[in-house]
């Protein structure tokens, strides 16, 4: 057993692919989950970049993650055509018979997807981010205290606590000097919300990947499920006349979120089967923050990084050592 997140039946096979295999089970240890969720939050924050522009190409954001998450559903369709091992997962997914709610990560994806796009033009980009940490550090504590995420419940220790309670000062001290004015509270409970949902969609992600044992095929339900409440979400503002298209952008790399979604899910799948969701969503944001200064400076088109953006990234990374701190003696200590 690789740690005490992990359920049963993840052993690694024995042969030489043995790495390999472990990886595209969602088996790794440790310190090697950590760097995969960091992975994954730079691949989010390239991935907010390309999506937004693809947006302002399309003419709306939901357009825009439509076209993201069905160019990932095709992808990973091939890879599934293409794959025995990938089918085999979804087989085995389906015996199961696993409830309802399991496959609800996609979805909850596409309502933050749809909830990004309303809230942060009113509250900003600043404290939008804030107010999401803040619910997701909750969210993460919660999930992984009840289970949602493997098949054990992690304690609300001390580290965990302080992990969240600093990662949410160091978004703070990071959006220094970009406070947004008039902002409604009703606005700020569903972020709120939407933040905790970030946790939830995690856990749920990685407990499908557990039963499949492949993260190829569990993306792929993840994806198929998060493309079908998009559509439908498009469906009905079509009807409504709210969905203008503005035409199809020309810029080629427009159209690669839908890879760098791939990548996005896949880590959080791999990563919170390891640490935990809190450990898993703290190192994503420590990823993001970084790549996110990297972006920044190379980008033309976007805002030079600020000193308080480089102490509140800084703030990050030890948001993470600090969560990690009590990780054995979580370990230890897990209740089934």
């Amino acid at each position: 057993m690789t740690s005490s997140a992990c359920p049963p039946n993840t052993s690694a096979p024995s042969d030489g692919s043995a790495p390999d295999r472990r990886l595209l089970s969602g088996v790794v240890g440790q310190a090697g989950a950590v760097a995969v969720a960091v992975t994954g939050g730079a691949a989010s924050a390239a991935q907010a970049l390309v999506n937004g522009r693809l947006a302002t190409g399309l003419g709306t954001p939901v357009t825009a993650a439509l076209v993201s998450n069905g160019l990932a559903t095709a992808l990973l369709l091939l890879i599934a055509v293409a794959s025995p091992a990938v089918r085999t997962s979804l087989r085995r997914v389906l015996r199961e018979r696993l409830p309802w709610w399991s496959y609800l990560g996609g979805a909850i994806g596409a309502v933050s997807v749809a909830g990004t796009a309303f809230a942060a033009p009113i509250l900003g980009v600043a404290l939008f981010t804030v107010v999401s940490v803040c619910g997701t550090g909750v969210g993460g504590l919660a999930a992984d205290r009840a289970g949602l995420g493997s098949a054990a419940r992690l304690p609300v220790s001390a580290g965990r606590v302080a992990g969240a309670a600093l990662a949410v000062v160091a978004v703070a001290v990071a959006q220094v000097g970009h406070a947004a004015a008039g902002v409604a509270l009703g606005v700020m409970a569903f972020v709120l919300v939407l933040g905790m949902g970030r946790s939830v969609q995690a856990a749920l992600n990685a407990r499908l990947a557990a039963v499949a044992r492949n993260v190829g095929a569990a993306s792929l339900v993840n994806a198929t499920v998060g493309t079908l409440a998009l559509g439908l979400g498009a469906g009905v503002l079509a009807a409504a006349g709210a969905l203008p298209f503005a035409g199809w952008p020309a810029t080629w790399w427009a159209y690669l979120g839908g890879v760098l979604a791939l990548v996005v899910t896949g880590a959080n799948m791999i990563a919170a089967r390891s640490i935990g969701v809190l450990r898993t969503v703290l190192a994503a944001l420590s990823g993001q923050l970084v790549c996110g200064i990297v972006l920044d400076a190379l980008v033309p088109s976007e805002p030079m990084p600020t000193r308080w953006l480089l102490l509140g990234s800084a703030l990050m990374v030890a948001a993470v050592a600090v969560s990690s701190i009590t990780a054995a003696r979580d370990k230890q200590t897990v209740t089934p």
